[in-house]
């Protein structure tokens, strides 16, 4: 079974999805994959290389990604073409991790913005407030708000995701408080992979 979890950044979906981990899922992030793929050698950023030029490409061959985001995020037509070199490509790592038994947390920021919503079985939306999402986001990342702002324009409102939800899990409460909606939403998930 395939669950998407999805939510705007930094609302939380990492802790949710380490929490499912520790009743039993597994849980493949697609972030991850996404960093997988730009490694030196990879398609990926060979295609990068390929559409944007190697200005964002540091001496050791690595991409500069804070450089090249910052770079793309401000642009719709750079976000565009990066999307239809890394969607595809993660998508198909996706399924091909995600093809056994067991249920899998895909922790995707762009669920229903890449298309992945439809390999989906359930579809998980993790909700924070604002104030929160940025302060929490600026000391993950050490990014200025100003670029949390810029990425957020590229991604489904909150309020447009938790409409295709089929599950919501507010986390702006305390751990303990996501954890219990976690818990109950792990027994539902357990009921319906069995029918």
């Amino acid at each position: 079974m395939r669950v998407g979890v999805t939510g705007i950044f930094a609302s939380g979906k990492g802790t949710v999805c380490e929490l499912f981990r520790e009743l039993g899922a597994e849980v493949i992030d697609t972030d991850i994959i996404a960093r997988e793929i730009m490694e030196p050698g990879q398609d990926g950023l060979k295609s990068v290389i390929e559409k944007f030029g190697p200005d964002f490409i540091n001496p050791d061959g690595t991409l500069d990604r804070r450089g090249f985001a910052n770079s793309v995020f401000g642009n719709k037509e750079k976000v565009r073409i990066l999307n239809e070199i890394t969607h595809p490509a993660i998508q198909k790592i996706v399924e091909e991790r995600s093809s056994g038994k067991g249920i899998f947390m895909i922790n995707t920021p762009l669920l229903f913005e890449s298309g992945f919503d439809k390999i989906m079985q359930y579809k998980i939306v993790v909700t924070a407030g604002d104030d929160q999402v940025l302060d929490r986001g600026s000391k993950r990342d050490k990014i200025l708000e100003d670029e949390i702002k810029e990425r957020l324009k590229h991604q489904i409102p909150l309020n447009e995701k938790v409409k295709l939800a089929d599950y919501i899990i507010d986390n702006s409460g305390t751990i303990e408080d996501t954890k219990r909606q976690v818990v109950d939403l792990w027994k539902i998930l357990i009921q319906n992979r069995t029918q």
